[in-house]
């Protein structure tokens, strides 16, 4: 199988592979053959491992979303470390993840100039973002709640959801962990794309935005 797997030298964006009792040795062979390769993403759980190639698409808003968060924390002073699509993993919980996009926030003092992250000792990311555009055969919430993940963002049919892990599961938050009484929801109003304008245009507004918000709430 994992001979298969590497020969084959391109995947189409969009494709996806599911495969059942899968060993997490196996599983950790294949992080390390595709570790310099961008696709596929991986997503193991209990023995399921499901290999998908994002759509142009589905980058295009996380890399937007991203660039969202990046900028909010800078208007609010916050320092920040993303880490894209990074490897999140977990053996005792048979539970491994790549995110859209993840962040640490709270946690970005303790984590400051580590390259080399371990679960084991280290706190998962404070913030993970999942562009939910294709279904998947694995509920990727169940594998972000066995590796901790306090807080998870998630982009669906033009809304933006916010979940904080609540003992072993998510719940659907008003606001936000790492942005406490921001109103984070709104930042759904520049994802929509937009012909007109350019994404620094975009980023931009944004701010502007962030900036009249943070004004108002001094005033009143």
């Amino acid at each position: 199988m994992l001979q298969t797997l590497t020969d084959t030298k391109e995947y189409l964006a969009g494709s996806c592979l599911v495969l059942h009792d899968i060993s997490w040795d196996t599983y950790e062979q294949l992080l390390e053959i595709f570790a310099e390769r961008p696709t596929p993403r991986m997503t193991y759980y209990k023995g399921t491992l499901e290999l998908m190639v994002p759509l142009p698409e589905h980058e295009r808003y996380s890399w937007t979303l991203g660039r969202l968060i990046a900028a909010l924390s800078e208007e609010l002073g916050l320092e920040i470390i993303g880490l894209k699509s990074s490897t999140w993993r977990s053996q005792p919980k048979k539970a491994g993840k790549e995110a859209d996009e993840c962040f640490y926030i709270q946690n970005e003092a303790v984590m400051r100039g580590k390259l080399k992250i371990d679960l084991k000792t280290d706190p998962p990311p404070d913030l993970a973002v999942e562009i939910d555009w294709t279904s998947s055969s694995i509920n990727k919430m169940a594998v972000y709640a066995e590796l901790k993940v306090p807080e998870v963002w998630v982009w669906k049919k033009g809304k933006l959801i916010i979940n904080i892990l609540n003992d072993t599961s998510y719940v659907e938050c008003e606001t936000s962990l790492a942005f406490a009484s921001f109103p984070v929801k709104e930042l759904a109003q520049f994802m929509h794309l937009d012909s007109e304008k350019g994404e620094n245009a975009r980023i931009r507004e944004f701010r502007e935005w962030v900036r009249s918000h943070l004004q108002n709430r001094q005033q009143s």
